[in-house]
């Protein structure tokens, strides 16, 4: 199953975002909270891309492996992708 049919339930839901700079080279930046439109994979099946609306995403990339996932616990899901190369980890919880 892709990401993108996994993460359909979520349409319409808010969702908190928290980007992690694991180099530490940036400063830790507060969370977000926005209104999730839409979920749809980039051509390249590479990121889901995110919709706040029917213009404005966000994209994460996706791996094959245990780097993307999603974590449940307590009733809580959250949607965690670990980017490597960049060094960012991407966390989405829906609320």
């Amino acid at each position: 199953m892709s990401w993108e049919s996994r993460l359909q339930m979520y349409n319409g839901k808010t969702v908190e975002i928290v980007i992690e700079d694991r180099a530490g080279s940036d400063p830790q930046a507060p969370p977000t909270t926005r209104s999730l439109h839409h979920v749809r994979m980039n051509e390249e099946k590479t990121h889901v891309q995110f919709y706040f609306n029917d213009i404005q995403f966000f994209a994460i990339p996706v791996f094959d492996d245990e780097r993307t996932r999603l974590e449940s616990s307590g009733g809580e899901t959250v949607f965690v992708s670990q980017d490597d190369m960049a060094k960012l980890n991407y966390r989405l919880r829906f609320l």
